[in-house]
């Protein structure tokens, strides 16, 4: 972003956070994880124990509750940086964005790293 900015180009930048898109829909993420899962060796498996693709499951439909039904947060970010006279740098879509993502941006890699 800043690299671009003495050719007179200016970068927005838009971080969204979880939405409710086809992406994180559980139900393929776990059926295409069963089916990768189903292909690995058996000590592959047993490393991360049988009970691995069932928390895994879990884990989607709790990210796809939390994410957010309202892809007009990352439209309305969009056109805002399009259209604006003066655009932000950095466009943050979504409550988890916001209050999660961005701040763990701007902390040093070791601890984003340990949350």
């Amino acid at each position: 972003r800043r690299e671009m900015r003495p050719f007179g180009v200016q970068v927005s930048i838009i971080e969204p956070g979880g939405f409710q898109t086809a992406i994180i829909d559980p139900v393929p993420l776990a059926k295409g994880f069963r089916h990768f899962w189903e292909r690995l060796p058996a000590e592959t498996q047993a490393a991360y124990g049988h009970h691995y693709p069932d928390k895994y499951a879990k884990s989607t439909v709790l990210i796809h509750r939390l994410s957010s039904s309202r892809l007009s947060l990352v439209t309305d970010a969009m056109t805002h940086a399009l259209l604006s006279r003066c655009p932000r740098s950095r466009y943050a879509a979504g409550w988890d964005a916001r209050l999660i993502f961005l701040p763990l941006s701007y902390c040093p890699a070791w601890l984003s790293d340990t949350i």
